[in-house]
């Protein structure tokens, strides 16, 4: 069966469902002392293992070309889950989320640069939406929004994800799926052990594992392996900028399991930026055009 936009889509959001939740799991790995360097290493050795029992075959056959792909792809991916990490640790949660998520607007200007992908007006409407129910939903609105190092690292991570998404979407939609998963998950260990040895291998011995394993295998295995894999083979069929507003909705489902799990209590924040969130959604998702004209038809009939 041939795989559509409308079904590429609801396998983003289904995602983004796996990521909201991984918000939890990641703050219990990082409370129970797991350093982000060691975390991006096990999750991405974990994905690593995975991608290798179910897709060895393809995997053994990769051409250069393939390689390459694969490799811009994951220092991408890597680069966005790591400095996101080490920022959470030098700004507020809020402050993080909101500038981590501008890569839903950075998204549509990349793909328009590079692969030349007309910007729609709707586009823009949406975007604005999706920004606005982001600032309500984090509570930035309501405070000065302030510069600091960690600041600094989200913006970056916001370039990464940008990146990557694109990337995904044009630049790697001739790569078999298997090939892209296993350079997402080679890059992220790699990277991950490279900076655990050269930043943070004091922080080892602290590690809470009765705490954190658990956590971490969660991590690698759903947020990584199942998600990843389900994000490369369903960009291949929808655009950049659909891609990055639907997997935008990480952030609301995060603050679901947030409040379910009693990290957070529900808010007015939650609910109005949720629904500015889903507003933005519909809106990048419905094809007015097509739907005005199958009205007016209607209605002559």
């Amino acid at each position: 069966m041939k795989m559509t936009k409308s079904m590429a889509n609801v396998l983003l959001l289904s995602i983004s469902l796996l990521w909201g939740s991984g918000f939890v799991v990641t703050k219990i790995a990082l409370d129970a002392n797991a350093s982000a360097g060691f975390i991006n290493f096990f999750r991405g050795f974990l994905f690593v293992v995975l991608v290798l029992i179910f897709f060895n075959k393809k995997i053994f056959k990769m051409t250069f070309k393939e390689f390459k792909i694969g490799l811009i792809a994951g220092l991408l991916n890597f680069g966005g889950y790591l400095t996101q990490t080490i920022g959470v640790k030098y700004t507020t949660p809020s402050n993080n989320a909101f500038i981590s998520a501008t890569y839903v607007v950075i998204v549509p200007f990349i793909a328009w640069a590079i692969y030349r992908k007309r910007l729609q007006v709707k586009s823009f409407t949406s975007i604005l939406l999706c920004m606005l129910g982001m600032g309500i939903l984090t509570g930035v609105l309501d405070q000065a929004l302030t510069i600091n190092k960690g600041d600094a690292y989200s913006l970056l991570c916001a370039l990464f994800y940008a990146g990557s998404i694109v990337y995904l979407s044009y630049g790697a939609r001739t790569t078999d799926v298997s090939i892209v998963a296993f350079m997402l998950a080679a890059v992220q260990s790699i990277g991950g052990l490279v900076f655990f040895l050269c930043v943070e291998t004091e922080q080892l011995a602290d590690i809470n594992w009765s705490a954190a394993i658990i956590p971490l295998l969660y991590i690698g295995i759903m947020c990584s392996f199942v998600a990843q894999t389900i994000q490369i083979l369903a960009q291949k069929h929808t655009s950049a900028t659909s891609a990055g507003l639907i997997m935008m909705l990480e952030g609301v489902f995060g603050s679901v399991f947030s409040v379910a799990f009693g990290f957070e209590m529900f808010t007015d924040h939650l609910f109005f930026g949720g629904m500015l969130i889903m507003l933005s959604l519909i809106l990048m998702e419905v094809d007015f055009q097509h739907l005005f004209i199958k009205i007016r038809s209607s209605s002559k009939g």
